[in-house]
């Protein structure tokens, strides 16, 4: 008996069910697979995939394309931070409009509405200790803001997936005071 295949069309690519979850998760772990290559991974055409990897950047199912570097290794001395931060409500003021009103700071690399003890956590990008003291300060004088928690990233041992194996060749821990 042969088993029925689920289609979905998307971007008006119609492409099965799986070869696009496929698709995905083959590009989520390396995006600089060529479309032949994924072609033939997931039995599908190159340009079935090229079109598909082409709607899904135009509906921002992609929303980029990033390469991971290991800055630790890199040692280049800038530090990130994760930084907890609630907010009070006022009258007419949303998350939402708290949200956008952070994610526009330079400083801030990643940005996330959270359940439980606090309402965002934000990662900074790598900066130096003084510029993540006064980008502190930028944030906490914004009025929604009750109440920040800053901590330092001493070490990424894994990000995104991807295990970073040097970390015992550094010492364990960077260095932030002497």
């Amino acid at each position: 008996m042969l088993k029925a295949t689920s289609y979905v069309v998307f971007g008006g690519i119609k492409m099965n069910i799986e070869q696009k979850k496929e698709l995905l998760a083959i590009l989520a772990q390396d995006a600089r697979l060529a479309p032949k290559t994924i072609a033939n991974m997931i039995e599908a055409n190159e340009e079935e995939v090229v079109a598909q990897i082409a709607a899904y950047e135009k509906d921002n199912v992609i929303a980029g394309y990033h390469t991971m570097i290991n800055w630790d290794v890199a040692d280049d001395n800038l530090l990130s931070a994760m930084v907890e931060v609630n907010v009070d409500l006022h009258h007419g003021v949303s998350y939402q409009d708290i949200a956008e009103t952070i994610y526009q700071y330079d400083q801030v690399e990643s940005l996330y509405l959270m359940s439980g003890t606090y309402d965002f956590l934000l990662l900074t990008k790598r900066l130096t200790m003084v510029d993540i003291s006064k980008f502190i300060s930028k944030l906490a004088a914004i009025d929604e803001v009750s109440a920040t928690t800053t901590h330092i990233v001493m070490n990424r041992y894994k990000e995104q997936g991807v295990v970073y194996k040097d970390i015992k060749e550094h010492g364990g821990r960077m260095v932030i005071s002497q």
